[in-house]
């Protein structure tokens, strides 16, 4: 028995997270995987969301400034 992938590597970026930007002078963050390298798949998506609701993981929301 085999566990599924969570996750593959980002078609856009290849996995390096950076792509090339301003006539590859210079690079960037990937905007398709956030500069992560890797996209999850939709078995890792649905383990994202379990941990996010279960123990309070919430990176991609930001907190607003108190008064």
């Amino acid at each position: 028995m085999s566990l599924p992938d969570l996750e593959i590597r980002c078609w856009k970026c290849w996995g390096s997270g950076v792509i090339p930007w301003n006539d590859h002078a210079e690079v960037m963050a990937c905007p398709e995987c956030g500069g992560i390298g890797w996209i999850p798949t939709d078995e890792g998506r649905r383990l994202l969301d379990f941990l996010k609701r279960h123990l309070g993981l919430d990176y991609e929301e930001e907190e607003e400034p108190a008064d």
